[in-house]
């Protein structure tokens, strides 16, 4: 099989390198892995010595997408065919790896693979299999507060920013860098560390920006995504754009009052991805 992006603008830089086989398939040399268990297996291994429930979201996000926009050679989308095996191969396996995976894929995925994600996950509960304890805050990712700052004079160009953490992992921010094309368009998307780890002369740092309450940046962010790439982000290959769509959806007051009263407290150590 193949598969082929689907994204609104062909300019956009995609963050996924077009794959190579990491091994030759039964059907020749050259041709790509088909079988569903092999991607399971290739998933389950890519996701096992992760160290948080940020990088298994980030992971399984990449996966969904290659999953999603499978082609047959002949160019017929098969996604939700290969989704829907790979799901089955994951819950075969009943174990807490899988369970951590199939949460993911329900809570960022879309469609008949979020579907069956979610009931396999239900599955999964019944038989008292838990998470691993690295990816026990797995799509728990709360809201500590949101900014912005305008650009230019144009009213509706300016960068958003939302500050979130998991309960047992590293805060991280989501920024949109909107530009003003019809009702506002996302040039650029960010999963960076948090903004209040900034310095605090630094221009992006909370103290410079005008807080926005959590509720309405749900808001914003989720009609931004839609309107830049689609219902469900189906226009998109970035996983960053899943992320930030799954953050929209479960948006909720973490430490701060809405609007924010004050900046979190800043952290030694910064990230970025």
């Amino acid at each position: 099989m193949s598969e082929q992006r689907r994204a609104r603008n062909p300019d956009r830089c995609a963050p996924i390198e077009k794959a190579s086989p990491t091994r030759w398939s039964a059907s020749g040399p050259g041709d790509r892995i088909a079988s569903a268990r092999d991607v399971a297996i290739y998933f389950r291994e890519d996701c096992r010595t992760l160290r948080d429930s940020l990088q298994l979201e980030m992971v399984v996000a990449q996966y969904y997408l290659r999953i999603r926009d499978v082609r047959t050679t002949g160019g017929v989308p098969v996604g939700d065919v290969v989704g829907g095996s790979v799901v089955a191969e994951l819950e075969r396996e009943a174990d807490s790896l899988s369970h951590a995976i199939l949460r993911g894929l329900a809570h960022l995925g879309a469609g008949e693979a979020a579907k069956r994600s979610a009931e396999a996950v239900t599955r999964l509960t019944e038989q008292a299999i838990g998470l691993p304890q690295q990816f026990a805050d797995v799509c728990k990712a709360s809201a500590l507060g949101a900014w912005r700052t305008r650009a230019s004079g144009l009213d509706s160009e300016y960068a958003l920013f939302a500050d979130f953490e998991h309960p047992h992992g590293p805060r991280h921010a989501i920024a949109l860098f909107v530009e003003p094309r019809g009702r506002g368009i996302v040039k650029h998307i960010g999963l960076l560390g948090a903004m209040s780890e900034l310095d605090p002369g630094e221009p992006f740092h909370p103290k410079a920006l005008e807080p926005v309450a959590i509720s309405h940046a749900a808001v914003l962010i989720r009609d931004l995504l839609e309107s830049s790439y689609g219902p469900l982000a189906a226009e998109t290959d970035d996983f960053r754009v899943l992320i930030a769509s799954a953050r929209a959806r479960t948006l909720r007051v973490s430490r701060l009052s809405e609007p924010p009263a004050a900046t979190p407290s800043c952290r030694p150590t910064r990230r970025r991805w």
